[in-house]
């Protein structure tokens, strides 16, 4: 790397400011960061670590590392919008930081820069990276599991001393990515590392687990919160292991299937700026370097990464049950694979990639000048307005980056050139992140909670509270208080039939109730609110946002 000292230290404070600035920045997100941030905050503030509960029910979907972490930070340091995202934010960072040392023992400094810029700048780890939800925590232990069997089988001038410390945290990733999303972070990489030794019949490297202190390990992380929370709910197994794992993956109760092409579009996005090297892999020469550069490795690397990519790539594929965000395991990985090509790759072929690239800017360009066409009732002119003032800054930077590679590969700095790119291309990640936050009045209810709470000085935090016919997941976590369900269940369904008393299954139940209080509020969405008048229900609506109203039953003071 030829880049003065001041230059780098200035690509470094750009790219940690745009690294952690975006989970500072942002409202909650429904549906996903209302419900972990709940879940966290009930948790902390009732002090039982064992039992996860979701506006006061039960909830046993996943498992609860990610809850513990955000727990204890609000227990530290309050509760905030940081606070509530802390965990995925350093979850992804420490798994920067595996990348990085993991490339640096196999193949030295400028691979593992490379490796680490190039993972930081793509969409999908950055995005995820600063949303509350457990899949970064899966990624980065299971990253850990990973670059653990890759360390722990052997490198070349690596002690024997250090190959099982990493052997035994490759135990460890598994254990924490099981606490983290469940059976998947065990299953799925024993399969892969099946698969590795079929294919490469390296039969000798399963001397080499650490048969002992490996699975001591695991035991000694995994197993006490199962059998605590087991003790407590005798419930907890079947749904936990049955209805949430094989039934999940196997039919489409919870209404998240999708073709078998459903990843492809995913992938070609997430893995931007950098998806067009993707295609290098055709080509021969390109496999063959990342094979020269990971030469020092016991394991066969590009093999154990490239099955790593392509298993979970299928087998989610197949699965009955997809989300978006599933595939994000797979990013470290392919990090891996692509430093080495990029780093080697001929220049006409670097040239076509930034060229390539130079869609993300113009489509950023072109959304931005066609914004009328997302305004909605959800998100209105003013928002999307808004939100196309940060695309054309992101297109600026994205721009900016693929003209500092070009110019620097024409000097013959390629190791500069990608440095360079892959900071900028975080920047713009970082302002396109942060920009979403323009749209939170329809994806967040936290103005609608200081127009509630500003509205009505009169308000207590034991008064009544009635979410009807809904459940806005951001709201309790801004109201910091639970609210009573009204003929509405969805993913509370196990908790409701464990505690019936704390929900209200149908609506006249609710109304007869609703009449009885002096005092008393509820939450609905707009197209729930003739409901109360067809009932002849007594309220008046003291706050409103694009979607919701928060109504009052008492005599306005």
């Amino acid at each position: 790397m030829t880049l003065p000292r001041p230059i780098l230290a200035l690509l470094a404070a750009i790219f940690l400011a745009s690294w952690f600035i975006p989970s500072i920045s942002r409202t909650l997100v429904r549906p996903d960061e209302g419900r972990y941030t709940e879940i966290a905050r009930e948790m902390a503030l009732s002090g039982d670590y064992v039992t996860p509960r979701l506006n006061g029910l039960k909830y046993f979907e996943k498992p609860p590392l990610q809850y513990w972490a955000t727990a204890l930070a609000m227990s530290t340091f309050g509760q905030s919008d940081f606070t509530a995202r802390w965990w995925p934010l350093f979850s992804g960072f420490f798994g920067l930081v595996l990348v990085w040392f993991t490339a640096r023992a196999l193949a030295g400094k400028d691979v593992a820069w490379v490796s680490t810029g190039l993972l930081g700048a793509m969409i999908y780890y950055f995005v995820i990276a600063h949303i509350n939800t457990l899949d970064m925590g899966l990624a980065a232990f299971m990253t850990l599991t990973m670059v653990g069997l890759i360390r722990g089988f052997g490198i070349d001038g690596q002690s024997s001393a250090k190959a099982r410390g990493w052997m035994i945290a490759a135990w460890a990733g598994a254990a924490l990515a099981f606490l983290s999303k469940g059976l998947i972070g065990i299953v799925l990489p024993g399969a892969i590392f099946v698969l590795y030794l079929l294919a490469s019949r390296q039969w000798h490297l399963l001397k080499r687990m650490e048969w002992i202190w490996g699975p001591l390990a695991f035991v000694l992380i995994a197993l006490p919160w199962p059998l605590l929370v087991q003790s407590r709910n005798p419930e907890w197994a079947h749904f936990f292991f049955i209805y949430e794992h094989f039934e999940r993956f196997s039919n489409l109760e919870h209404g998240r299937d999708g073709a078998l092409y459903y990843f492809i579009p995913i992938l070609i996005v997430g893995l931007l700026p950098w998806s067009p090297a993707v295609l290098g892999f055709i080509r021969r020469d390109a496999r063959a370097a990342a094979s020269d550069v990971y030469a020092r490795a016991q394991l066969n690397v590009p093999l154990f990464l490239t099955l790593w990519c392509a298993f979970l790539f299928v087998f989610f594929s197949v699965s009955r049950s997809k989300l978006p965000s599933y595939l994000l395991p797979t990013v470290p990985a392919f990090a891996m694979l692509l430093a080495p090509m990029m780093l080697r790759m001929p220049n006409v072929y670097f040239r076509r990639m930034l060229v390539a690239m130079a869609l993300i800017p113009l489509g950023l360009i072109v959304a931005a000048l066609i914004n009328d066409r997302f305004e909605s009732d959800a998100y209105t002119p003013a928002m999307v307005n808004a939100y196309a003032t940060y695309f054309v800054v992101g297109a600026v930077l994205y721009a900016a980056a693929i003209l500092a590679a070009w110019w620097f590969n024409r000097k013959a700095r390629r190791l500069d050139a990608l440095i360079v790119a892959a900071t900028l291309a975080t920047a713009a990640a970082s302002v396109l992140v942060v920009g979403y936050g323009t749209l939170s009045a329809s994806t967040s209810s936290q103005q609608l909670v200081v127009d509630f709470l500003a509205t009505e000085p009169q308000y207590r935090r034991d008064d009544a509270f009635f979410s009807v016919g809904m459940y806005e997941q951001t709201l309790p976590a801004y109201l910091r208080r639970t609210v009573t369900l009204v003929d509405y269940l969805d993913e509370m369904g196990m908790g409701a039939a464990m505690e019936p008393d704390k929900v209200r299954f149908n609506f006249a139940d609710f109304a007869e109730e609703w009449e009885s209080l002096d005092r008393a509020y509820a939450v609905t969405d707009f197209d729930q609110l003739p409901r109360m008048d067809f009932a002849g229900l007594d309220y008046r609506v003291v706050a409103t946002d694009l979607r919701r109203a928060i109504i009052a039953r008492h005599p306005k003071q």
